[in-house]
């Protein structure tokens, strides 16, 4: 029974960790050293500041027009991008999931 208990928190433990773009209410739900940019929609895992590959695997370092620098998560297309997000691939950096506007 205890090494069932054990072998059940430790696939508990490995499914725990959040990704860049994923959902969050609180920078406690997305992990040591990440934010959650509440002002996005159902909110958003990411790293800011940032600098080019200096983000996780899956992810891409975005700089916006307020010159400000996240994480952002990684697409090929719009199906790859959680709900009320999209594949921006006309940026010029690249493709990544962004807030449907």
């Amino acid at each position: 029974m205890r090494v069932l208990s054990l072998a059940l928190l430790a696939l508990l433990a490995v499914g725990c960790g959040a990704e860049i773009g994923d959902e969050c209410n609180s920078n406690a739900d997305c992990g040591q050293r990440r934010f959650c940019d509440r002002a996005s929609r159902g909110g958003y895992c990411t790293i800011t500041p940032c600098t080019p590959n200096s983000c996780p695997e899956n992810s891409v370092c975005v700089e916006f027009e307020n010159e400000e620098t996240y994480c952002m998560a990684l697409c090929d297309t719009s199906d790859d991008c959680r709900t009320g997000y999209t594949c921006d691939q006309e940026t010029g950096a690249a493709p990544y999931c962004r807030q449907t506007r």
